[in-house]
């Protein structure tokens, strides 16, 4: 049987980055954990890793995200030497709506049975960043308009639903039928599929399937989504669908707590979408700048970006999609994080109130990540008496919606809970 040969590239990366096998191991089982995965590599896996042993997928991915970080530069799987080299062609030189249908394929085939199978990745959304060609609006075309209707409608429904209840319980079924959709539109003429209506709706339904896939705990499945609905939006020329997109794709980041990645992002959506856009779009795009400067501890700028949000929100009643809008509900309760991140206690908790305020009550994720946090601010300024109702309100809803994040929410609180009882009523 023939030796392995040693992994020289991993090495040199490894010395460059000047970690021991025990650091790397390390950066790799936390940045694991940030994906969900529960990892428990040492320095005795990094040695294997150097003697020729090539670990399983998402690890390649992950040892070559956590070098990136340290040396500052691109580093991809195939450099660390722990994965071969790829041959394929990039995604990206296909037509949107190819490209689009071969992802949405191959994760309605999968389904659940691989949920960490694309990780998170900085690279590559600067990468698009950097490639993205300057958005040029077209014409619209209202020959293609039943497409785009029933793409519309589609999109709006399923959007509503992660909203109400999250994404959990949707599964593939929507990737599934994205993948259906796609292949019956590439068999189309071109004259039906490429004009800008029938590409902005799907971009907005590939928009859903990263908010259900984001909800469901999938962060990496999530950005392949948003980098689809990039795509699809500057083909369409739809700057508001771009600079959405991108502000979604802040949030994802800044979940992962890549706030520097999350403050390029918001400030290029606010370009993209220009002074001229809809008060609703600023409002957003400018609240989701305000958390991500919060983050970064740029406090006047932040305060400042928060203040432009609140002065030019105005709620559009009679929009008939969810991309046109920007509830008083959303908005405070991002005013609450970027509060938060500010060290705001007080403001904060009021801000939290006042998302709860207007919040429908058939909202039941946002419910019990609202009603956790109010319950947090309240059990750590020791009010139990107060905090208690709250709690409550967000177990009930928890039961309700199927998303991770209220999962999470709920989750702490109840370990918070046990340890405020433990204090006030000790064992004998």
């Amino acid at each position: 049987m023939p030796k392995k040969a040693r992994n020289t590239r991993l090495a040199a990366l490894q010395q460059e980055a000047r970690w021991t096998n025990g650091d790397l191991a390390r950066e790799v089982n936390r940045l694991g954990t940030l994906h969900g995965l529960r990892l428990a590599y040492d320095r005795t896996a990094v040695a294997h890793w150097l003697s020729g042993t090539r670990p399983r997928p998402p690890v390649p991915e992950l040892v070559a995200e956590v070098l990136s970080h340290r040396l500052g530069r691109l580093v991809t799987p195939e450099w660390t030497g722990l994965t071969p080299r790829q041959r394929t062609a990039p995604v990206s030189t296909a037509h949107p709506i190819l490209a689009l249908a071969e992802l949405a394929v191959s994760e309605a085939g999968n389904g659940q049975q691989n949920p960490s199978g694309r990780l998170f990745s900085v690279q590559e959304i600067e990468a698009e960043l950097g490639a993205a060609a300057k958005l040029r609006p077209r014409d619209s075309d209202n020959a293609s308009s039943s497409i785009a209707q029933r793409l519309e409608h589609l999109s709006s429904f399923f959007f509503e639903h992660v909203q109400r209840y999250g994404g959990l319980t949707l599964g593939s079924a929507l990737s599934r039928y994205i993948a259906d959709e796609t292949s019956r539109l590439l068999a189309l003429s071109s004259t039906e599929t490429d004009g800008p209506e029938v590409l902005t709706a799907l971009a907005r339904l590939s928009y859903v399937q990263a908010a259900v896939a984001a909800d469901s705990g999938r962060p990496g499945l999530a950005q392949s989504y948003y980098q689809h609905t990039l795509r699809l939006a500057r083909r369409s020329g739809s700057g508001p669908d771009y600079a959405i997109t991108l502000r979604a794709l802040a949030s994802l980041s800044d979940n992962l707590g890549e706030s520097a990645l999350s403050w390029r992002l918001t400030g290029h959506a606010i370009d993209v979408a220009g002074p001229n856009a809809a008060p609703a779009l600023q409002s957003f795009l400018y609240s989701g700048h305000a958390l991500a400067l919060a983050r970064t501890g740029d406090r006047p700028a932040a305060l400042r970006a928060l203040a432009t949000a609140l002065r030019i929100h105005q709620e559009n009643h009679q929009a008939s999609a969810p991309f046109d809008t920007y509830t008083q509900a959303s908005l405070q309760y991002q005013r609450a994080l970027v509060l938060k991140a500010l060290g705001a206690g007080h403001d904060y908790l009021q801000a939290l109130m006042e998302s709860l305020r207007t919040r429908p009550a058939d909202h039941h994720k946002a419910l019990a990540i609202t009603h956790s946090e109010i319950a947090l601010a309240l059990l750590h300024s020791g009010q139990w008496d107060q905090a208690l109702p709250h709690a409550q309100k967000a177990f009930t809803s928890a039961r309700i919606a199927s998303s991770a994040p209220a999962r999470t929410s709920v989750a702490e609180l109840s370990r918070s809970i046990a340890a405020f009882r433990r204090r006030i009523d000790p064992a004998p």
